[in-house]
């Protein structure tokens, strides 16, 4: 008996010395978390100090669109050298104001989630992450491969919450017309919460990632057009997505098949939102380094100034980034684009930019991501998007957005993704 009791206690030792390494690798993972981090090495940030002093303050027009054009992409610098091929009225310029690189950091949440979830993430053979509903924060601080990059995009939540109404006219530069679209919209994690109890999960009952909301006001013929879409975790299983047609009161649901359709006659299919908004298992993604870029990171949108027609603002506050390249090719082998290129903020993990290759790999579309500061409902700061550029470059096409932010981190009713709440009356 003496000596069961003596292997006993032995054996609850053992156990509770177990127990206490566990709790104590992660409590020192947990503190070996570099984050937040900046886009610069401060030897890089030397550099980038030195060139702001002869470019910060400095607009860009077609004088001098050449000296900076390494840090814009090919086809955006077309636009600043051609501006009335891309809607500018006679004689005028598009013109961008250079500012000086300021590090974005994250909310507390953001920063508490990462330094607490991030060492415990798991793995798959396949690269996918094994506990994802259970984690938030960005789980790659330090990532090494694209596919890291692409989760660390997925759980960017936007601080959990966001209301704001868009402004987005089509263009057609050539002939300086538009169409205008005007729509309010209501965007709700279910998961990867930092920001609003219940963390780091609002609820598992039915497996919902994430939620949308629109409610349509312009073109006039879509009216009081609303619809709703449903992400789940499970990336086999397909977006619930439902519309109420108030012209015709009917609800219909949209097929999966539909997802890569022009929305409207725009530059836009529905997988465009934030650059992609489909599951990444998807595609593949090949990290392809870094690259120094101007981006649109602090814009005041009260400051944009967009001529009728033209295909984007003036004035846009662009400041330098040293961007995450990555190349994105879908597994869908007839999907519509044959490859993305994300240029992604290393601090936010917002794709500022995007440049779209046609089935046939040729360059088809570049995007423009236009992110500002909001005050969020706990009065901190969030960094969001505040607008975007589409341009088609085959056929000399493209649209703008602007969005007022009405409510960051703000309380939303579950119940608004219903078809009930669809039909309800205005």
């Amino acid at each position: 008996m003496k000596n069961m009791r003596t292997q006993y206690m032995v054996l609850s030792f053992m156990a509770a010395f177990v127990v206490f390494l566990t709790l104590f690798s992660e409590t020192l993972s947990a503190e070996e978390v570099q984050y937040p981090v900046s886009a610069y090495s401060a030897k890089e940030l030397a550099k980038v100090r030195e060139w702001e002093k002869t470019w910060s303050g400095k607009t860009i027009d077609t004088k001098n669109v050449n000296q900076v054009s390494e840090y814009l992409p090919e086809s955006y610098v077309d636009i600043y050298k051609n501006p009335e091929k891309w809607g500018a009225p006679p004689g005028e310029n598009i013109t961008a104001i250079i500012l000086p690189y300021n590090q974005i950091i994250e909310t507390k949440g953001m920063i508490e989630a990462t330094k607490k979830y991030a060492p415990l993430v798991k793995t798959h053979p396949d690269g996918s992450i094994a506990n994802y509903g259970d984690i938030a924060g960005i789980p790659y601080p330090h990532p090494k491969t694209g596919l890291e990059i692409a989760w660390n995009v997925d759980f960017n939540n936007h601080g959990d919450t966001e209301h704001f109404m868009r402004d987005g006219p089509n263009i057609n530069p050539k002939q300086r017309t538009e169409r205008t679209s005007k729509q309010e919209q209501w965007y709700l994690t279910f998961m990867h919460r930092t920001e609003i109890d219940p963390k780091p999960v609002l609820s598992t009952k039915k497996g919902i990632l994430r939620g949308t909301f629109v409610h349509m006001y312009e073109p006039p013929e879509f009216i009081n057009t609303r619809y709703y879409n449903l992400r789940f975790v499970d990336s086999a299983k397909d977006d619930v997505t439902y519309f109420w047609y108030a012209q015709f009161r009917r609800i219909r649901r949209l097929s999966t098949t539909h997802r890569t359709d022009s929305i409207d006659g725009t530059d836009l299919c529905y997988d465009d939102e934030f650059f992609w908004d489909g599951h990444i298992q998807r595609n593949t993604y090949e990290y392809k380094g870094k690259k120094d870029l101007l981006c649109c990171r602090h814009q005041d949108t009260s400051k944009f100034n967009r001529p009728n027609g033209q295909i984007m603002s003036n004035d846009l506050m662009l400041e330098r980034l040293n961007t995450l390249v990555v190349d994105v090719i879908s597994k869908d082998p007839n999907y519509l684009y044959s490859k993305r290129v994300w240029y992604v903020d290393p601090e936010t993990y917002i794709i500022l930019w995007t440049e779209i290759y046609d089935q046939k790999g040729r360059f088809w579309k570049c995007f423009m991501q236009n992110t500002g500061n909001n005050q969020t409902a706990k009065g901190e700061t969030k960094n969001n998007i505040m607008g975007s550029v589409f341009v088609d470059y085959q056929r000399i096409h493209g649209g703008h957005s602007t969005s007022e932010m009405k409510g960051v981190s703000v309380e939303l009713d579950t119940n608004m993704f219903s078809i009930t709440n669809l039909q309800r009356t205005y």
